[in-house]
């Protein structure tokens, strides 16, 4: 059988934090959304399913083809044939107010837990306003008796750790380390296939029915990591290809087209793509592929050999 890249339609979601920019700068096909928070652009996630947009897998979601052992190998490589789930999420986040400080836990607890996978993840800064700010771990001195004494409360702002950020910037989350983005921030989330999220504090905000949004203090306690040094660095866009993830969960490198590139591939995994600026074309054997800002798409495992003319950036992400 002949394999082609797979294109993919994301599913919304319009949390209370999100705004406008997922319509009006990727110019995603919302509807009926006031606000946007969040577009699970390859997902196999049961909250969440991304849907194939071309091809012979047209209108099938991409868990329907995950789940099809017969294609696994070939679509998927052999790093998945033995995997229960497909192990990865990739999200586009427009995270125009704060979200909840949070935590995720491991693969260990989250498996008694919770019957899922842990979550480690990784935020890709594609835009933000001058003075953006992150919140990703606490500050040296701070200890989970005084975490405890503060939780659900203002003062938990006093043990935590602020970083400032601008475009281009990677932070690596590893799973235990508390969070949050804090608002007029885009952002690209590559992370394990994963929607445990533990509040710990969310601002004295009510959902859309009127009530404060459930909080989960004691899980959180439970997995918070006072250990984790931050992992950040600035993605330079003069070198052609940079990693800004290699970890035992996923790999993502960052790719830069001024006019054109190709690359060989390894044939083991399959390789996630999301274009996070510019136009451009694919080329897959004699089939041209035409390429936006916004589009997500798989390159199947089977295939060895993919080109891009344009001048365009992406992310790529595999296993």
């Amino acid at each position: 059988m002949d394999f082609e890249p797979i294109f993919l339609e994301p599913e919304f979601k319009d949390y209370i934090w999100g705004g406008q920019k997922l319509k009006n700068i990727f110019k995603k096909n919302v509807k009926n959304q006031e606000c946007t928070a969040e577009s699970w652009e390859v997902s196999t996630n049961k909250n969440g399913e991304s849907t194939i947009k071309n091809g012979k897998f047209k209108a099938k979601t991409l868990t329907e083809l995950f789940n099809d052992k017969t294609l696994r190998k070939e679509i998927f490589g052999d790093r998945c044939t033995s995997l229960e789930e497909f192990p990865l999420l990739i999200k586009f986040i427009d995270a125009n107010k704060s979200l909840s400080i949070q935590v995720h836990p491991d693969d260990e607890y989250a498996r008694e837990n919770e019957n899922s996978q842990g979550k480690t993840e990784m935020w890709y800064i594609l835009d933000c306003e001058p003075g953006a700010q992150i919140i990703c771990g606490v500050k040296p001195e701070v200890t989970k008796e005084m975490l405890a004494s503060c939780m659900n409360t203002e003062k938990i702002a006093e043990c935590l750790n602020y970083v400032d950020v601008k475009k281009g910037d990677a932070i690596y989350i590893p799973s235990g380390t508390i969070h949050a983005l804090l608002g007029k921030t885009l952002v690209a989330e590559v992370q394990q296939n994963s929607n445990i999220t533990y509040r710990v504090y969310d601002w004295g905000r009510v959902g859309s029915d009127g009530k404060p949004r459930e909080l989960h203090v004691e899980k959180a306690l439970d997995v918070i990591n006072l250990e984790r040094n931050l992992q950040i660095k600035n993605i330079e866009n003069n070198i052609e290809k940079v990693n800004i993830v290699d970890s035992e969960y996923f790999i993502t490198n960052k790719i830069n087209v001024n006019t054109e590139y190709s690359e060989e591939l390894s044939g083991k995994s399959f390789y996630a793509f999301n274009v996070v600026e510019g136009n451009g074309v694919l080329k897959v054997d004699d089939n041209i592929y035409e390429l936006k800002k916004g589009d997500s798409f798989i390159i199947p495992a089977c295939i060895k050999k993919y080109e891009l003319n344009g001048k365009i950036e992406l992310l790529q992400s595999y296993i």
